[in-house]
């Protein structure tokens, strides 16, 4: 009896033991959940049949313009609307192999309306467009090559003098590009715990795929994970700098050939930097729960159904559960935008009463 005893002590002992081992792996903070937690339903916005998308993907808006990214239209990624009524003004960014055509749209950032920004991953340059609500027209003003150093740049910010991009060579976390999109500088490095997944830099770049947002006003540029639960924040004009990693910690995959297949689940679909908090959008399903659907022919969402709400240093907020789910954000006033998939509309609005000056 003694014997068991003294084992069994033994036993929660090494249990208490590899716990302290296993926490002292973690090199960066955790959040495991949100002080408050709200139940919304939409106010759809665009009520007519003029446009038909296909996978409204992302959104700006900005005064009284409005711009939808369509990321698989048959005709043309972009779509301009007067604000806030929603009425139509004209496409643009023509799909196609063409001179003044986009071969694949990635991100929109308006800035003014003759200073809308577009990144065409596939032709490795960001164009500048004009859009007149009175001519109901959009003219390309300019085409900025970005560094041939990068690899496939998948998101960017514009900034006063320059961008913002993503890296995808694993060799960096970003890189501040001047106004003709050449390299000026590269900051910091994926922040993974397990050092031995940099010894494949492409696969773990394909992991970490990351969205960004920056906000000039606060100069506070926010990056999260497609995969896993991982959010990063730098603050360019403090230096302050963080790294969060939810419940379902970084990025998860396996690696063969330097390409990298995903495991865990799916995580961000977006971010949003506001004047006082970071909103993102969270999916949060589980690879081998999507496999198992599709295996059973259910509907797979699209999007995300959780909005996550954090401070400008990453304390967590608030956590927003949509009733349907949402890809793109934009915040206008005291309501926040998004494209949705799995509804008629394209564009859904939630209310104020989430976004007002309690987060201020």
């Amino acid at each position: 009896m003694k014997t068991w005893k003294f084992s069994f002590f033994l036993f929660w002992i090494a249990i208490g033991f590899t716990a302290c081992q296993d926490s002292s792996k973690h090199i960066y903070p955790r959040y495991e959940q949100f002080p408050e937690t709200y139940n919304e339903s939409c106010v759809q916005e665009i009520g007519n049949d003029s446009v038909f998308f296909r996978y409204p993907y992302r959104i700006d808006i900005k005064d009284s313009l409005a711009i939808l990214l369509d990321l698989h239209n048959d005709s043309h990624f972009l779509y301009a609307f007067t604000f806030p009524d929603w009425q139509p003004i004209t496409p643009f960014g023509k799909r196609g192999e063409g001179p003044d055509e986009i071969l694949s749209a990635e991100r929109i950032r308006i800035c003014s309306p003759d200073s809308i920004w577009v990144l065409d991953s596939n032709r490795a340059q960001i164009t500048r467009w004009k859009v007149s609500v009175t001519d109901k027209k959009a003219e390309r003003m300019e085409e900025i090559p970005l560094d041939k150093r990068l690899l496939r740049t998948l998101d960017f910010c514009k900034t006063d003098s320059g961008f913002l991009v993503t890296d995808y060579t694993g060799s960096y976390r970003y890189h501040v590009l001047d106004a003709k999109g050449r390299i000026q500088k590269s900051i910091g490095s994926i922040p993974t715990e397990d050092e031995s997944l940099r010894e494949s830099l492409p696969a773990l770049a394909q992991a970490w795929r990351t969205f960004m947002s920056y906000n000039p006003k606060n100069q506070v540029l926010a990056l999260v994970t497609q995969l896993g639960e991982t959010i990063e924040i730098f603050n360019l004009k403090t230096g302050f700098h963080t790294v969060l990693f939810g419940p379902n910690g970084e990025p998860v995959f396996s690696q063969q050939g330097g390409e990298a297949f995903p495991k865990g689940i799916k995580g961000f679909n977006e971010v949003l930097v506001a004047d006082s908090c970071i909103y993102a959008v969270f999916d949060g399903v589980s690879f081998k729960e999507r496999i198992r659907n599709m295996q059973e022919g259910k509907k797979l969402a699209k999007g995300g159904k959780f909005v996550y709400v954090f401070d400008l240093e990453g304390k967590p907020l608030r956590k927003l559960v949509l009733d349907h789910s949402v890809f793109g954000l934009a915040l206008q006033g005291e309501r926040l935008y998004t494209t949705s998939l799995d509804n008629n509309n394209p564009v859904l609005s939630y209310p104020s009463i989430l976004f007002s000056s309690s987060l201020n």
